[in-house]
């Protein structure tokens, strides 16, 4: 039997794991690529700072929307894929943790696993962080054949996954022709100038969808923190810009995950949308739900595990 771990973010169900989470995510040298003991002082302050104002946001999107995600995709990819396999999920920042899921595995008997994250894109504080996680726990088991499949923004499946989930928005919408903006999470300029891809992976995506589509695009980028240089444009400065042009229908593509997390029920449904409408009056402006799941995702996975 193989095993199958789908990795994601993941995310906090209670005030208290949202501490948890949040540390556990700056104190990642992907993250903040700081020596230890000021990188944990400043998880520490903050996780404590943040903690209160991070879960007031998960409860307005009525809590934790990736991990129900995840509960679904993984049954749907279990009953799929057979009795060959055994597919779970294990989380980067809440539990169960990466090496939770491998042990998981090992206490089964299970000795091949495959990894599948929930990244469509390569970035060093994502897949470069999971990968990072399995070459540690690579090390402690030497047993154990890991091997992680690589990133997806490309394949077919999920750029026909995301004309699916575009076409049925824009008919909902009823919108005529919009304009796309492909709107990712950004990651600061220094990680691009050290030679992440993740920018350049977007890029393509969006492209071959608004190509299939026929459909004018855009690409900006969101959910930044602090005071560094992080990739330009930002999503809001975008809407700007298309507001003097005239643009006036508008989806905003939530490109870079494939669950409902903070980034997109929160960032893009609770702050970007409003702030299009209300102070620049651009009414014609909705945003891609992304789906629990939906059957090219699911046809996806299995070729990523089947085929390699």
């Amino acid at each position: 039997m193989t095993g199958v771990l789908l990795i994601n973010m993941g995310s906090p169900l209670s005030k208290k794991e949202m501490r948890e989470f949040l540390f556990n995510m700056f104190t990642d040298k992907a993250i903040l690529p700081f020596p230890k003991i000021p990188q944990t002082l400043l998880a520490l302050m903050i996780s404590s700072f943040r903690n209160s104002g991070s879960w007031k946001k998960y409860q307005q999107i009525g809590g934790s929307k990736l991990k129900a995600s995840m509960n679904v995709i993984c049954n749907q990819l279990q009953s799929e894929i057979g009795k060959d396999y055994l597919v779970t999920a294990a989380y980067s920042y809440s539990k169960p943790s990466i090496r939770e899921g491998i042990e998981h595995f090992k206490k089964q008997g299970i000795t091949h696993i495959k990894v599948i994250t929930m990244y469509p894109h390569s970035a060093f504080s994502t897949t470069g962080s999971v990968i990072s996680d399995l070459s540690k726990v690579q090390k402690k088991h030497d047993e154990l054949s890991i091997t992680e499949l690589g990133t997806y923004g490309d394949h077919p499946d999920f750029i026909d996954y995301w004309v699916d989930n575009i076409r049925k928005s824009i008919q909902k919408s009823e919108f005529n022709s919009p304009t796309l903006v492909f709107s990712a999470h950004s990651i600061p300029q220094y990680n691009v100038d050290e030679g992440d891809t993740y920018v350049e992976e977007i890029k393509t995506s969006a492209q071959l969808i608004s190509g299939k589509l026929g459909l004018n695009y855009r690409v900006g980028f969101q959910s930044k923190i602090g005071r560094i240089k992080w990739v330009d444009p930002d999503t809001k400065e975008l809407l700007k810009e298309m507001k003097a042009e005239n643009i006036d229908e508008i989806m905003l593509v939530p490109i870079s995950f494939v669950t409902e997390n903070l980034e997109t029920a929160y960032d893009q449904g609770i702050e970007i949308i409003p702030y299009a409408k209300n102070e620049l009056n651009i009414q014609n402006i909705s945003r891609v739900e992304i789906p629990n799941s939906h059957p090219l995702l699911i046809s996806m996975l299995k070729k990523l595990i089947t085929e390699k």
